[in-house]
């Protein structure tokens, strides 16, 4: 369970894992990127976005890069993160990481009886503006959960009580701010057919629920449970450690051009996987309101991954860890070929020097990991 921290120049959104435990859970079932829980996507579509994920993962080459020698000097670590306590995982732990994953791994089971909230609709539908259908406003063979806010709001209710093979109108109106003036606060119909509709049943939990769900790497329940309690543990000691670090240390400075850089970037990544052109035209759709939720968070994200960097890095100068040439040679060697990259290629966008404080970091977290104690529950 090797913990990758070199490559500090891919998106954010996939680099926040690059400080924590990059175990692969098996069972984590479907987990889609999501905004904030009130913020819902219009039911119209938006052209498509003009930039492609590469063009911008490849823009974070251009992230000014931190030494972080200049930030650890200021940095100032609490005590007691050698020997730090955890509570050890339980077996009620366990059931409820179990019952997760049952949840995340729902069976779809046909049905002709009226859709209710939760379940699954494959629909046509057409807006009807004055009696003319809307640019925008339709699509076949949509797959649809009710509850899940995908579209605007009365939309999925109206279609709560309706069979396959019915036809539904409903009659909606847009928000006064929606982001298409042409279409605010109109009155619109929607004429929706419903071709089929399942529930979403939890499944039993079973060896052959195990064996399919981590694609037969485990084949009982008891070796999933024994799995997930090591996994558990393993992710309670990081975030542990990490959080007590972070949220006791002193720091003095951060690199500012860093996280505003990343920050620019993040928001455009965000944008296009949303299938908007622009920041502004997210930020029109989604709500300024919304949007600023959103993009706290972004920010608060970046802004902890630096942090965490800089305590890893300011323990292994602490603990006198050292990186032998070997080490280096033979790490640097192991993720060029584990990234499908030439040691040429990796050099191009990432410096030695970088390279060398990464793993630092990574043999900082190995050395804080490995001294955690775990302890009862309860016990002093």
């Amino acid at each position: 369970m090797k913990k990758k921290m070199f490559a500090a120049v891919v998106c954010v959104a996939m680099s926040m894992a690059l400080c924590a435990c990059n175990t692969t859970n098996p069972a984590g079932g479907k987990n889609p990127t999501q905004a904030p829980a009130d913020v819902t996507l219009p039911a119209t579509s938006t052209p498509g976005p003009t930039a492609t994920p590469t063009e911008i993962e490849e823009s974070y080459a251009e992230l000014p890069i931190t030494n972080y020698d200049d930030y650890a000097a200021t940095t100032v670590l609490p005590e007691g993160y050698i020997g730090f306590e955890v509570d050890k995982i339980t077996e009620k732990d366990v059931d409820i990481y179990v019952q997760e994953v049952l949840e995340n791994n729902k069976d779809r089971v046909l049905k002709d009886g009226p859709l209710e909230m939760g379940d699954i609709a494959i629909i046509d539908y057409v807006g009807y503006l004055d009696g003319v259908a809307f640019e925008g406003g339709t699509d076949v063979s949509k797959e649809l959960e009710l509850g899940s806010g995908e579209f605007m709001e009365g939309f999925e209710e109206g279609l709560v009580g309706a069979k396959k093979g019915d036809t539904v109108s409903l009659n909606l109106k847009f928000p006064e701010d929606y982001w298409s003036e042409e279409m605010a606060g109109k009155e619109v119909v929607f004429e929706v057919k419903i071709h089929s509709s399942a529930a979403l049943v939890l499944p039993e939990f079973t060896n052959e629920f195990v064996t399919e769900i981590t694609s037969g790497e485990y084949t009982t329940v008891e070796e999933f449970r024994m799995y997930a309690k090591g996994f558990l543990a393993e992710e309670r000691k990081y975030n542990s450690i990490m959080d007590y670090l972070v949220e006791n240390a002193e720091f003095g400075k951060l690199n500012e051009d860093y996280i505003s850089a990343a920050f620019d970037l993040e928001k455009q990544y965000y944008a296009l996987m949303y299938g908007f052109n622009s920041v502004e035209e997210f930020e029109t759709v989604f709500g300024e309101e919304a949007s600023e939720v959103l993009w706290t968070m972004v920010e608060k994200q970046i802004r902890r991954y630096e942090q965490d960097r800089i305590v890893l890095y300011c323990v292994a100068k602490a603990e006198n860890i050292e990186l032998s040439e070997t080490e280096y040679n033979e790490a640097v060697a192991e993720y060029a070929a584990s990234n499908s990259m030439t040691l040429e290629e990796l050099y191009e966008i990432q410096d030695e020097a970088t390279l060398r404080q990464s793993m630092l970091m990574e043999k900082a977290l190995e050395h804080l990991l490995m001294n955690i104690v775990e302890v009862e529950k309860g016990e002093e």
